[in-house]
């Protein structure tokens, strides 16, 4: 009974001084007053170009943002981001969002001889840039204020290839019409009557070479997103977590992963001076109409967020080897 006691009392007074000093000692983090977060949220949501939506340290509700940000500071003060977004190194973009996604275009599996399958799932590597118009990038098609290029409806799994191949071949006869919001901006479609303008993933250090990470294609454009600034789209279509790892794209087994050097989004420049040349074996900026440089951290969650769903190239092979 005397045990039964002093155990009793020794609760009963962890408990008296849990509700003196709630979260003393239970390791529960205090909620705020209600009046601190509404003031709080009142701030986050002053900016005059909008404000972000996603979590906050704090925030009671807040949208899933799945994606990875960076940003100057003149957008983060424009749109209210929080500042572990913000990144001085960021140059030729305002901002980028980064996530991995799937795509009906590159979503698929084979089965090996145990019958596992491997699938190529959120195989797209996804960078939405927002970019100031005042930089006046050459355009193939400057008319095109809105284009979305995206593959992910389900056509795509009804195989008509033939009728891919055929639209190519009858654009260039002037037998088939491109739809409103169909025709990319920077580039031209079926590389008719020229490829346009190029856009790759490339890794540079200085005194050691420039090698390539992956190409990127345009697949979206939104003119006038905002006053003054738009919103180009780029993906990379065939598994970029992949690329990280081949051993040809470091030179002297140096690792892409150090501050050295620096991961770069280039842009052909169309002229008979650096036609010919591969976007990495150009000088920089030179040789490019426009370069993007990632902040190294920024840069780093991109390629663990590229290549968290593991596997390794032969597995992604097998997946288009299998028929």
């Amino acid at each position: 009974m005397k045990l039964l006691c002093n155990g009793w009392m020794r609760w009963a007074m962890a408990v008296a001084v849990a509700v003196v000093l709630p979260g003393w000692q239970t390791g529960w983090a205090q909620p705020r007053p209600a009046q601190t977060l509404a003031a709080q949220e009142k701030q986050w949501q002053s900016c005059e170009g909008g404000y972000y939506t996603g979590p906050r340290e704090g925030r009671r509700n807040y949208s899933n943002d799945k994606y990875l940000w960076v940003a100057t500071p003149e957008f983060a003060k424009r749109f209210c981001l929080p500042e572990h977004m913000v990144s001085k190194e960021l140059k030729g973009a305002q901002a980028i969002a980064f996530r991995m996604v799937d795509g009906a275009d590159s979503d698929r599996c084979g089965v090996d001889d145990d019958g596992k399958a491997n699938c190529s799932e959120n195989s797209k590597a996804r960078f939405e840039i927002y970019l100031p118009q005042s930089l006046n990038l050459p355009a193939a098609n400057p008319g095109v204020k809105f284009f979305e290029g995206g593959r992910t409806t389900s056509d795509w799994y009804l195989s008509n290839i033939n009728e891919r191949i055929t639209k190519s071949t009858r654009y260039e006869k002037g037998q088939y019409q491109i739809l409103p919001g169909e025709m990319p901006r920077f580039r031209n479609p079926y590389s008719h009557p020229d490829p346009g303008h190029r856009f790759a993933l490339i890794y540079a250090h200085e005194g050691k070479g420039r090698w390539p990470v992956a190409p990127l294609w345009e697949v979206g454009f939104r003119g006038d997103w905002i006053q003054g600034m738009d919103m180009l789209i780029l993906e990379e279509q065939l598994g970029i977590r992949f690329a990280w790892e081949l051993d040809h794209y470091k030179a002297e087994k140096l690792t892409p992963a150090t501050s050295d050097g620096q991961y770069l989004i280039v842009m052909d420049k169309r002229d008979s001076q650096s036609d010919g040349k591969k976007l990495w074996e150009k000088s920089i900026p030179q040789d490019h109409a426009h370069v993007i440089y990632l902040p190294h951290e920024f840069a780093q969650q991109v390629r663990q967020a590229s290549m968290r769903r593991g596997g390794n190239w032969l597995d992604f092979i097998k997946t288009y080897q299998q028929r």
